[in-house]
Parts: structure tokens; C-alpha cells; sequence
């Protein structure tokens, strides 16, 4: 297999990792913001209890992807940050803010006020955070970025990331994160035998997993009006992932109707990376849409190959290290 395609394989890689992980994680927040900050304060320390242990260790994933985008493809990393700085800043305003306000919210334990206040604000950086990853993405999906394969942006900075398309994918991702926390949390509190919990969080997985199936076909009729030849590769190339996402999302919702939390995590996840994998493989060989392919892009052979050795180097310490804090914290 080329370099090229090992370092597109890599790069999906982690970017469905940090959709699975990270969505959980900012769904937490996600659920904070959505009822309108009216959790109890029981709801609210198993939230912070679900993802404490391994919340910051989820963005490994996207600064991976970055670091992808900028050393094996520099114009598509020059191009994106020329065209989509905007909701881009936004995205690192969230996480800077979401991280801060979680570690002062722990340090204004005696002080109700101000806790509360970080506990607003840990919630408005996590939905706005996801919100703005998928407006990113729905705005290269569209293929409406005008970027040149020297990396050049020749289009408007606002007006090519604000369409419906972008808003609409923003708002799935946000959909998509409350799923995630909601099936983790609804296992968490199974694990805890807390029965209110349980009720609670198995309802909420219910519901939202029923907003996750509408939009998920409004999404395709989204893709098949706005970026026909990417609805065509879907249907063409990509469609037995189409078909697992389908099968998977309904088994989850099955599973927590029967009260299977393990599978119903184990089914969610399969249903979001098979999302990502499917448009992967249907976008394939094309990194900015309409025309701009990685063979175009690409860094020299010897700099893609010299990155993978480093990437497998890295791998041999990394992976073992969060098997461990997973199993440190999560482990019943």
C-alpha cells in the first residue's frame, strides 16, 4: 500500500477516535447546556464523575489530525486555515474555555456563585465546541470552499461556512455527542447501581437516539441535494458502511430498550465510526472537494514514510498508556 493511503488510513483512524471519545466527552456538557442548566446537583457530579478520569486525553486525536494535515498535506492544511479560521478559533476558544472552566469549577467548591458560573460556561464551550467542528466539516463537505491546490483561499471567510449545509451538520454533531454521552452515562450508571440514574440516562438514550436516526436521514437527502457527487460515491462505494451505521444505531437503540447498556455503548460506537468510515471511503481520493486529491497535496515519499515510523514508534507508547488509564479508571 502507498504512503499516501497508509497516512489517509491513520488520519480516519484518529479522527474516529476522537469523534467516539471526544463526543462523549463534550456531550456531558452537551446535556448540561440542553436542560438548561436545571440538573440536579446528583445529575451534575455523574457527569463530571463519567468523564474526570479521561476527558483531556481525548484531544490527543485532533491535534493527531492536525498534525497529519500540516507535516503529509501542507496545502490542505494552508487552505483550511485560510478559509475556515473563523469557526476554527471558535473551536480552540471552546476547548481552551471548556478545560479551564472544568478545573476552576473543582476549585470553587465553597463558593456556589462561582461555581455555578464555570458550570455555565464549561456547558455553553461544550456544545458550541462540537457545533463549530461540524460546520467545519459540512463546509467541506459542500465542496463550495474555494481553495487551490497551492493552498490559496479565494472565497468569503464568512459566507462560504455559514450555509444550511454547515449549520445543519453543526447541529448534527451536537445531536450526535448528546447520543454518545447519554449511552455512556446510562452504562456508567448501571455499573453504579443507581437505579434513578439508570431510568434517567436509558430514557434520555432512548429519545436521543430516535433525533439520531431523523437526522441521520435528513442528512443523506442534505448530501444528495447540496453534494450530489458525494450522495452518488455514498451509494456507489460506501454503501454496506451506510447499511452497518443503520443496523448499529437500531441496535443500540434496541439494546438500551432491553436494558443492554454494554452493547448499546458497543453499537453506538460502531454507528458513529461507520458514519466517518462511510464518507471516507466514498470522499477517497479527494481531501477538499470538488478537485482537490491527495496525490495533488501530498508531502514527498520520504517524508510520508519517515512520519509513519515515527507515528508506529509512538503508537508502542501511547495506546498501551490510555489502555491503562482507561482500565485505572473505568475498570469495574
Amino acid at each position: 500500500m502507498a504512503p499516501d493511503d497508509l497516512m489517509l488510513l491513520v488520519a480516519l483512524t484518529a479522527l474516529t477516535i476522537y469523534a467516539i471519545f471526544g463526543g462523549a466527552d463534550f456531550g456531558a456538557g452537551v446535556w448540561e447546556f440542553s436542560t438548561a442548566f436545571q440538573a440536579t446537583p446528583r445529575e451534575r457530579a455523574h457527569l463530571y464523575k463519567a468523564i474526570g478520569p479521561v476527558w483531556e486525553a481525548n484531544h490527543v486525536w485532533l491535534i493527531f489530525v492536525i498534525v497529519i494535515l500540516f507535516n503529509a498535506y501542507p496545502p490542505v492544511f494552508a487552505g483550511l486555515s485560510r478559509a475556515l479560521w473563523v469557526p476554527l478559533l471558535l473551536v480552540v476558544m471552546g476547548i481552551v474555555f471548556r478545560g479551564a472552566s472544568y478545573a476552576f469549577r473543582g476549585a470553587s467548591k465553597d463558593r456556589p456563585v462561582e461555581k455555578s458560573g464555570w458550570e455555565i460556561l464549561f456547558a455553553v464551550a461544550s456544545t458550541a465546541t462540537p457545533f463549530f467542528l461540524g460546520t467545519s466539516l459540512g463546509a467541506i463537505v459542500s465542496g463550495q470552499l474555494a481553495i487551490t491546490s497551492r493552498g490559496e483561499f479565494h472565497g468569503d471567510v464568512l459566507r462560504d461556512w455559514l450555509s444550511p449545509f454547515s449549520m445543519f451538520f453543526g447541529f448534527y454533531t451536537v445531536v450526535m455527542c448528546s447520543f454518545l454521552a447519554a449511552v455512556l452515562l446510562y452504562r456508567e450508571s448501571v455499573l453504579m447501581g443507581d437505579r434513578e440514574l439508570d431510568d434517567l440516562w436509558r430514557r434520555r438514550t432512548l429519545s436521543t437516539g430516535l433525533w439520531m436516526g431523523l437526522l441521520s436521514s435528513v442528512g443523506l437527502i442534505m448530501v444528495w441535494r447540496e453534494a450530489p457527487e458525494l450522495s452518488t460515491a455514498l451509494w456507489r462505494t460506501a454503501w454496506p458502511l451506510i447499511a452497518l451505521s443503520i443496523i448499529s444505531g437500531a441496535s443500540a437503540w434496541i439494546a438500551t430498550w432491553m436494558q443492554r447498556a454494554t452493547w448499546a455503548v458497543g453499537c453506538a460506537a460502531i454507528a458513529v465510526a461507520s458514519v466517518i468510515w462511510g464518507w471516507g471511503v466514498a470522499q477517497y481520493p479527494v481531501l477538499i472537494p470538488p478537485d482537490i486529491t491527495s496525490a495533488a497535496v501530498r508531502a514527498p515519499d520520504k517524508v510520508l514514510w519517515m512520519m509513519l515510523a515515527v507515528i508506529g514508534i509512538g503508537a508502542t507508547l501511547l495506546l498501551p498508556a490510555l489502555a491503562y488509564l482507561f482500565a485505572l479508571f473505568k475498570h469495574r
